[in-house]
């Protein structure tokens, strides 16, 4: 019991009344003191008081004092189970305490007694967001805004989860009516920073995310979050300033050590990068970003052989989801011999993004006899390819803001035979719904040029080029391999026409090599390796553009490191991002594309082909330094595909002295595309299905 301090109590019982209500007037003040002293003397006149502990408990809460606010709390509730503030106050502390079932009960009781009691419901929503239940959240947010329309804390909540369901408009638009009523709410402007950021208006959650910064706040997680903003927008040193600031005052940070690790792997600092990672990781050994990273990271960098990287996707997937409990599953084959399986695809990428142009000409391409697609969405930003995907699809899920155990169960309601994860280890990935084992068969294909490494993961789809007979020892799942190609390329409707060439049109002989790749695939020794090329072909240039390269340090770093391979710096060309009509318009002016290794180029790969612009190509062990030999093989030109760093030297400067070959290739490469494997999208649904028909029926995966 708190007793109050240098004070004797002089009031009688009949006084008790009169001194609670100055003793929650000072604490509404907030003269947190003088409110406990005077709650404290009415408990010693008045020991069954409800409403002095009551204030106490506020007190306590206010002074981070959990243990004893929830003491206070509880035995007001105790004395008097019929205050509905009683229970209301009792569920706010559960919360704070990361008890949200208990929460939840108390809410629900405030809510019973009284149900137009807005508080409650602002409560009984936190007690949901603490169970992760945001929809639930969701739903005792906007009871709480019909009771009461300008409460600003039940607003400012709803934003919050709307945000984390994936309603960044909606989220945006609560956070903007919280500031008309509260100007200069730190948090509200960090909930809109958060939305518009989703929404891709980068500027403008820069903006936000400095005007609650702006008061001197000094908050570690406003300003964690103003860095992954910075970073989106391609200011990556100013990125990796802020985070640095950030760990300097809150060394275990782990969303920032991890964001730290991203800015610097976009500069290409693929080491320093690696290292934040592993602390990222041993600070919080449960956060699937940092072991995607991790295992991103080791893709890039050029040490680690296939079997190395095996074992470290089965780490991650051991640490981050073994033990779980999995359902029993039905192994025997409820369908009929005729009925067409039902594939589940789960992705954030149903939309104008790599797998999206690389799977969309087959979705759209698949039987319906044979096929049922169902798409489990995680997509934030919809678009038109987004929207082609759900007119194809035979049903869809928006997954945003789902728990992979809800998802998992939506999986086996759906009747889903087959699922198929787009994503691996990438960003916003769900290999914890797989991780639970929902379908009898689950695949991996297209988002993720690596084994998962989670033994839930059933096969994984590929072909004879991404997965030569051999080096199956390097996955955890069975190789499903595709006879043409294992995507289905779908050129952009604005492409401008190919361009002649700086080196065919001009008759100079000038030759311009050229790449479009991430930064964190042009590694110090691709550097090196292209400074080998450019001072083999006297008078040729390099020209890079990636998101980054406007970052003036950035740049400075990557001219510095060619310039100490010998490159004279008016020979190198630098460029950070822009539209992708600019971008494949860029293409015009590169002669060769020189792809990175051991990690190559995907899309960009096939962007640069659509172009007209023969791309040279390293094809090691690994499947992700694969893609473009994949590629090529499909359009006919495996003799740009070679086996080492001199072969690959010597083919870029045969290239560069064959014009005649040079020429043809940009006139014809289009045509071959477009009428070859790689751009059908009927040979890709029509192998795929059988495939994976096959696989049904033939495999024992449980």
């Amino acid at each position: 019991m708190w007793q109050p301090a240098g004070r004797v109590v002089h009031f009688s019982a009949m006084d008790v009344p009169s001194e609670i209500r100055r003793s929650f007037e000072l604490f509404a003040a907030g003269r947190l003191d003088e409110a406990a002293n005077v709650a404290g003397e009415v408990l010693a006149v008045s020991p069954e008081e409800p409403s002095a502990h009551r204030v106490l408990a506020g007190v306590f809460l206010r002074r981070g004092q959990l243990d004893q606010a929830l003491d206070s709390a509880r035995r007001a509730w105790e004395i008097d189970p019929s205050v509905p503030e009683a229970a209301a106050n009792l569920a706010a502390i559960l919360v704070e305490a990361r008890q949200g079932e208990e929460a939840e009960r108390m809410a629900r009781r405030a809510t019973e007694m009284a149900p137009d009691f807005v508080s409650a419901w602002v409560n009984l929503g936190l007690a949901f967001r603490c169970q992760s239940r945001q929809h639930d959240a969701v739903d005792a947010f906007r009871r709480a805004i019909q009771l009461q329309p300008g409460h600003h804390g039940a607003l400012a909540n709803l934003g919050n989860v709307l945000c984390e369901v994936g309603e960044y408009a909606e989220a945006a638009e609560c956070s903007r009516r919280v500031l008309q009523m509260r100007p200069g709410m730190v948090a509200a402007e960090n909930n809109l920073g958060n939305a518009l950021l989703k929404l891709g208006q980068i500027d403008e959650a820069i903006l936000a995310y400095g005007r609650a910064l702006a008061g001197g706040s000094g908050d570690a997680e406003i300003e964690y979050n103003l860095a992954i903003a910075l970073e989106q927008a391609g200011r990556l040193s100013e990125s990796e300033d802020v985070q640095r600031g950030v760990l300097s005052r809150v060394p275990g940070h782990a969303r920032a050590t991890n964001n730290l690790g991203v800015a610097l792997k976009l500069q290409g600092r693929l080491d320093e990068a690696a290292d934040q990672f592993e602390r990222a990781v041993q600070h919080s050994p449960q956060s699937t970003p940092a072991f995607a990273n991790r295992l991103s990271t080791m893709l890039c960098r050029p040490s680690g052989s296939p079997e190395e990287i095996l074992v470290a996707h089965r780490e991650a997937c051991d640490s981050l989801w073994a033990g779980l409990e999995l359902p029993t599953v039905d192994d025997a084959d409820p369908r009929s011999v005729d009925a067409p399986l039902r594939i589940g695809f789960v992705s954030p990428d149903f939309g104008h993004h790599p797998v999206g142009r690389f799977l969309l000409s087959g979705f759209e391409s698949f039987e319906a006899h044979r096929v049922q697609a169902v798409c489990f969405s995680d997509r934030i930003q919809v678009d038109a390819f987004t929207d082609r995907f759900r007119s194809a699809a035979e049903d869809w899920f928006d997954i945003r803001g789902r728990d992979d155990s809800v998802v998992a169960g939506w999986v086996r309601d759906a009747g889903i035979d087959v699922l198929v994860d787009l994503t691996g280890h990438t960003g916003r990935h769900r290999l914890g719904v797989f991780a639970r084992r929902p379908a009898r068969l689950q695949l991996t294909w297209i988002g993720y040029p690596s084994t998962t490494g989670l033994p839930a993961i059933d096969g994984l789809v590929a072909d004879e080029v991404l997965v030569p007979d051999g080096a199956e020892t390097a996955f955890c799942e069975r190789i499903i391999r595709l006879a043409d190609g294992h995507i289905s390329y779908l050129p952009p409707v604005d492409a401008p026409d190919v361009g002649v060439g700086v080196g065919v049109g001009s008759g100079s002989g000038e030759v311009v090599f050229g790449s479009f790749n991430k930064l964190d695939k042009t590694t110090p020794v691709v550097l090196s390796t292209w400074a080998r090329i450019l001072l083999g072909q006297p008078g040729s240039r390099l020209v890079l553009r990636s998101r980054g390269l406007d970052d003036p340090r950035v740049a400075e770093r990557f001219g510095g490191l060619l310039a100490e391979a010998g490159v004279d710096r008016d020979r190198i060309s630098l460029h950070g991002w822009v539209s992708h009509a600019e971008l494949l318009a860029g293409y015009g002016e590169i002669d060769i594309g020189l792809d990175t290794f051991p990690f190559s180029g995907g899309l960009t790969s096939c962007e640069a082909l659509w172009m007209g612009v023969p791309v040279v190509t390293w094809a090691g062990r690994r499947m992700c330094g694969r893609q473009t030999a994949s590629f090529l093989s499909r359009v006919g030109l495996e003799e740009l595909v070679v086996g080492s760093e001199d072969k690959y030297v010597e083919k870029a400067l045969e290239l560069a002295g064959d014009v005649a070959l040079r020429r043809s290739l940009r006139q014809e490469l289009r045509g071959r595309m477009r009428d070859g494997p790689l751009c059908d999208g009927q040979r890709l649904a029509t192998e795929f299905t059988s495939a994976v028909e096959r696989a049904w029926r033939e495999w024992d995966v449980l």
